[in-house]
């Protein structure tokens, strides 16, 4: 799920900066060892001298400056064979970019070749079998704008640039996923070209579709293809919202435990986050069906103490999610994610060190945003089918800090690290992979649990050269 306040992302316009490099990233060769890349119709190979390369190679997020040595730009799966033997042929690390919208941009490596999916984006619908198929570059803007003349979702986040292909890999949750499960749960099959450049599919080999169900996040193939289960769409899109101002550290914590004992009777066609800006809180709450008298009790509760109350809206489906889509434009910020919780025991130790570094920091725009799971997610069902192993928690936190210059980048980073230090003391160990922090000890198990070692081991049978890698990939 992306942030819902789109008026703060497209409000952050700036300029591109340059920051150091890391160094983990380097695979440069010189040039006059690799043979001329093979561009044909199935795909376009860039260079950094070429027009169009900045623009293959532009991420949503600026602080990221990894600049691949190739860009294949790639229009089928041919072509995504083609661009994987080649880097096979040069011995280059390959990253894959469908949306760009990576945290720590591990869609980028420096003087590698990046497999740009961007262009290789059409869907299809199929009205008898109520199924998506989606072209691994497809945006989910896009992806609901297709599906609405249908009434038909796939249950997925909200900010329109985000790649279908990245938030599925991951896990992917929503304003929907309460009802219908993680994104992930909708896939039912996949088309993959692995390390040696062979095109598999999952109704092959059904360890793929499981992998692919929250485990493959540019680690062990170049998924060209999805297949979607779709679900009614609702008629309307219902928002609300409660912002709190000029909180101290008691009243941010009273409305923190009113929030996290308000969420067990949400029903599941509703979903909320619990915003906190510094010293001002913002709640946001949607549903997708008639008001319930459990929501009523909920919103009436946190209407108490609130300095600004916004009046109920009442959108069509499609201009609801499009209110919520997200700044389009390239920005410096440095999120991650801030861990699984049952309650607000999970961070209650944490909650005052944290408070008070979110204001002592100069960088105004530092959030601890904090997002509802439960319902459909929760589902023990689906626990085998999938690589995603943290079902049972019911909350997600997402630690974010956006900024105006380059030159505040090391002070971004400084702080967040400063935050997960405290979270990672209160015991948080658990966290998202769609929303990765390249400093994080112990990532292996935090973002996958159970499911890493089985996904080694599809890793050997898939990649074992480790051609597709970056610095949080699944290793050999």
């Amino acid at each position: 799920m992306q942030n819902f306040d789109s008026s703060r992302r497209s409000a952050l316009k700036t300029l591109l900066g340059v920051l150091a490099l890391p160094t983990f990233y380097t695979v440069a060769q010189a040039d006059t060892q690799l043979p001329r890349p093979p561009s044909d119709a199935n795909v376009l190979f860039l260079q950094r001298h070429d027009a169009e390369y900045l623009k293959h190679r532009q991420i949503f997020n600026k602080r990221i400056t990894l600049m691949p040595r190739f860009i294949a730009v790639c229009y089928n799966e041919t072509g995504v064979q083609t661009a994987i033997r080649y880097a096979n042929q040069t011995n280059l690390a390959v990253s894959v970019k469908s949306g760009g919208h990576c945290f720590e941009g591990y869609s980028l490596n420096e003087g590698g070749l990046l497999i740009d999916l961007s262009l290789f984006n059409k869907l299809s619908y199929s009205a008898d079998s109520k199924t998506l198929v989606a072209q691994a570059g497809a945006k989910l803007g896009k992806v609901y704008e297709y599906l609405a003349p249908h009434k038909r979702l796939i249950p997925a986040g909200s900010c329109a640039g985000v790649g279908v292909a990245g938030l599925t890999l991951g896990g992917g949750y929503g304003f929907f996923a309460r009802q219908y499960g993680l994104t992930c749960d909708s896939l039912k099959r996949v088309q993959l070209v692995d390390g040696k450049g062979n095109l598999l599919d999952s109704k092959d080999n059904p360890e793929l579709l499981w992998a692919c169900r929250g485990g493959n996040n540019g680690s062990f193939g170049v998924v060209t293809r999805f297949t979607f289960n779709t679900h009614p769409a609702p008629n309307f899109f219902r928002s609300y919202r409660f912002k709190y101002k000029n909180l101290n550290l008691v009243q941010a914590t009273a409305l923190a435990k009113r929030w996290f004992d308000l969420m067990p009777s949400l029903p599941t066609t509703a979903y909320s986050s619990w915003v906190l800006n510094r010293n001002q809180l913002t709640i946001l709450m949607t549903d997708m069906r008639p008001s319930t008298n459990a929501l009523q009790a909920i919103l009436k509760s946190l209407s108490k103490g609130a300095s600004d109350i916004m009046p109920v809206r009442k959108d069509s489906f499609l201009a609801g999610i499009k209110r919520y889509r997200g700044g389009q434009e390239p920005m410096y910020f440095k999120n991650v994610s801030a861990g699984y919780y049952q309650s607000f025991k999970s961070i209650e130790a944490a909650f005052p060190d944290i408070f008070k570094a979110m204001q002592a920091s100069p960088l105004k725009q530092n959030l601890l945003q904090i997002n509802t799971l439960g319902g459909a997610i929760n589902d023990a069902g689906k626990a085998a089918s999938s690589a995603y192993p943290h079902r049972s928690y019911a909350f997600l936190g997402e630690y974010q800090v956006y900024y105006d210059k380059a030159s505040d980048g090391n002070r971004a980073v400084d702080l967040v690290n400063q935050i997960q230090k405290r979270l990672t003391a209160a015991g948080i160990q658990a966290h998202y992979a769609n929303y990765p922090d390249i400093n994080l000890p112990n990532w292996q198990e935090a973002y996958y649990g159970a499911s890493y070692a089985r996904l080694q081991k599809l890793k050997h049978q898939l990649d074992p050269d480790n051609r597709i890698r970056h610095p949080q990939s699944v290793q050999l």
